[in-house]
């Protein structure tokens, strides 16, 4: 009895009768507008049906810019892409203002088909709820506005890397209607910015435009539109990680040429050193690039210096083996004044030693001894010429002078090159 009374008094407890809540005359009414606004319409059916193009004007606002990748040749994007047309089936005269409505009224509306050609992925944001807006103004004009992340292909052209001037883009367009059903425009106030917080790591965005456009098919004539980013590369980094340590590998090299050729364990070790660097450093810039078939300006580059280092390395051979040479002909020559100087020694010792003949012969060779003894003593000797040594000074000129008359060739036909088209964008 005690658990059944307890359990009266608790259901009476929780058991407290409500009120019924009256609808507020303006919600109530604005609902009854909507069910009625959209009782006849059918969203297949594009507005005006049989009669004039529809007007899709198109505004695109910026947020992120980034992530520009070459080896795959594509970049990210967040965007509010905005669409606005007018349906005259949604016209209305009940309310003098416009409605902002749930994005779920999107889903019974006929809307523009519009895709992104150059998209490789997108998604919707919808954190905390879908990033999207809609709204109705009186005279049936529609707004629909949706935040969307972006990565895109950009084709590009690398043979001024990295001094290169890109180009990409934001290509829209109408999937199955065609130019006889909608119209593509951009907006005519602002239809393309960039938020004022974007900063690209490796780029400067030099001019952005829009341009109209119409896409030809074996199906037909369909619009669309294009928002063009033209991008100018930053110096900054590969100066530093690039040009910069090549330069200075190069003239490390060039210590060799004051080195003694005798000293052949120094020399390789640092010509050999070189070069590898060299290969290395030019391995890892490759890895960042596409594999493309043309020559970039970072492979003129990393070919010219390594080409320098490989020379610097070939010079030591080439005063090695001048040193190898010189040396065998100087034992040579040694060889063959030791040689003479002993022929000449034994025909003065064969006079003196010598009885049989007459003495006009023994005077004879006594005389030729003598004068063979005289032009070995009286006769200078030839210096010979120190190939290496002038190997070795007239590399010390000859490589920097080559080196920096590449160099100002180089910069000026890139660095003009750049300037050049960035004047053009």
């Amino acid at each position: 009895m005690k658990i059944l009374l307890c359990l009266q008094v608790l259901f009476s407890l929780l058991y407290i009768p409500t009120r019924s809540r009256k609808p507020n005359p303006a919600e109530a009414e604005t609902t009854a507008f909507l069910d009625n606004l959209l009782k006849d319409y059918d969203g297949r059916i594009r507005p005006e049906y049989d009669g004039p193009p529809v007007n899709v004007t198109f505004a695109m606002h910026i947020l992120s810019l980034g992530s520009i990748v070459e080896t795959t040749m594509d970049y990210k994007a967040t965007v509010f892409l905005r669409q606005s047309w007018t349906d005259p089936r949604l016209k209305f005269s009940q309310f003098n203002r416009t409605m902002t409505l749930a994005p779920s009224f999107l889903d019974d509306l006929w809307v523009p088909d519009t895709f992104i050609l150059n998209e490789k992925f997108a998604t919707f944001h919808k954190i905390t709820t879908d990033n999207k807006l809609i709204r109705l103004e009186p005279n049936g004009k529609i707004l629909y506005s949706a935040r969307i992340t972006l990565t895109l292909s950009c084709p590009m052209n690398l043979q001024d890397f990295p001094m290169d001037e890109q180009q990409c883009a934001i290509t829209m367009e109408s999937y199955a209607f065609t130019t006889n059903d909608v119209r593509f425009l951009w907006q005519p106030s602002d239809p393309l910015s960039l938020d004022a917080n974007i900063n690209l790591p490796q780029f400067d965005i030099v001019n952005y435009t829009t341009v109209s456009c119409t896409r030809r098919y074996s199906t037909g004539d369909y619009p669309c539109l294009e928002a063009q980013f033209f991008l100018s590369r930053q110096m900054g980094y590969y100066l530093i990680q690039t040009y910069v340590p090549s330069f200075l590998i190069v003239i490390l090299s060039w210590v060799s040429f004051w080195i003694s050729p005798d000293a052949s364990p120094a020399r390789v070790a640092l010509g050999i050193t070189t070069v590898l660097t060299m290969t290395t450093q030019s391995s890892g810039i490759l890895q960042s690039l596409p594999k493309v078939s043309y020559v970039k300006a970072i492979d003129v580059w990393m070919a010219t210096c390594l080409l320098f280092v490989f020379a610097a390395l070939i010079e030591f051979a080439v005063v090695n083996y001048w040193t190898r040479k010189q040396k065998r002909r100087a034992k040579k020559m040694q060889l063959r004044a030791n040689f003479q100087r002993g022929v000449a020694s034994a025909t003065l010792t064969n006079v003196n030693y010598c009885y049989i003949g007459s003495q006009a012969d023994i005077s004879d060779s006594a005389l030729n001894g003598a004068n063979l003894k005289a032009r070995m003593t009286k006769q200078p000797q030839e210096e010979p010429v120190d190939v290496t040594n002038l190997i070795d000074s007239v590399s010390r000129v000859v490589f920097p002078a080559f080196f920096i008359i590449f160099n100002m060739v180089y910069w000026f036909v890139f660095v003009i090159k750049a300037e050049l088209a960035a004047k053009m964008n």
